[in-house]
């Protein structure tokens, strides 16, 4: 048997096993329906919020008579006001960061970014997964992967940027205690590529069974493959680790912007 043969059978013997997620579905199931639901309407509910502030900030920013002394408060309110938003930086309509905030960032100031603002999108707000910055030399930026909330700021220079970076792990952290998701049950946040943002439980997110057995039920490893397939499902799945578990999981996502999250929650 080829592999491609092969893998055809893994993916049927997945799907068996797979349904979609649906109001419907809701009805004498378990908690773990409801907090995936919980979950995602948590991302785009805190995205939303943090979308609105960058609206409003934009506005502000783009009065021909701000003060430059009043800019900085200004980035530092929405980041008090999101703690899982780590930085915001204002960029000229020329490319270079005028603002930074906070103020151990400011060694950024005046650093030219426009290779990675894509001038096709200056018009229009945008979520991307490829940071307009990196930290500064001496802080550990690998700590600090994330996305930047783009908004663009009309000023009577030209179309300048809002770029709010949003810290992946502290943003799963805080969607998943406000979707009310307890220490019960495991809780995964991904992108569309299938990367991992967020996860309650690493070991178990990385537990895979021995080699060459054959298993029951697929793994998470499978099942995250899945995911990055089907919009909505459910599914079981065995957890191998020391307490040998069965779960019985349920995925969803939404789309804010051109960015798709995807959440999985299991009981």
């Amino acid at each position: 048997m080829n592999h491609l043969v092969l893998f055809t059978l893994i993916l049927i013997l997945i799907s068996c096993l797979t349904v979609p997620l649906t109001a419907d579905t809701l009805s004498g199931q378990g908690d773990y329906l409801s907090l995936c639901l919980s979950f995602r309407e948590a991302v785009v509910d805190t995205l939303t919020d943090i979308d609105e502030q960058a609206a409003a900030l934009s506005l502000r920013l783009a009065d021909p008579d701000i003060r430059d002394e009043d800019i900085r408060p200004l980035l530092e309110s929405l980041i008090d006001a999101n703690p899982s938003v780590d930085s915001v930086a204002l960029v000229s309509p020329d490319g270079r960061i005028t603002h930074i905030s906070p103020n151990s960032y400011e060694s950024l100031t005046g650093t030219e970014v426009s290779s990675r603002l894509p001038r096709d999108d200056q018009i229009r707000p945008y979520i991307s997964s490829k940071p307009a910055y990196t930290l500064p030399t001496g802080l550990n930026q690998t700590d600090n992967p994330g996305r930047d909330l783009v908004w663009p700021v009309r000023t009577i220079q030209g179309i300048g940027s809002l770029v709010i970076h949003i810290h992946d792990t502290n943003f799963g952290y805080m969607v998943a205690k406000k979707a009310g998701l307890n220490p019960d049950v495991f809780a995964v946040l991904m992108d569309n590529d299938g990367n991992v943002l967020w996860c309650s439980d690493y070991d178990e997110l990385n537990s895979v069974p021995p080699e060459n057995v054959l298993t029951e039920f697929p793994t998470f490893r499978e099942v995250k493959d899945l995911v990055r397939y089907a919009w909505t499902g459910r599914t079981v799945y065995d957890v191998w680790n020391s307490t040998g578990i069965v779960r019985t999981g349920a995925w969803s996502a939404a789309l804010v912007y051109d960015q798709v999250y995807r959440v999985f929650v299991a009981g």
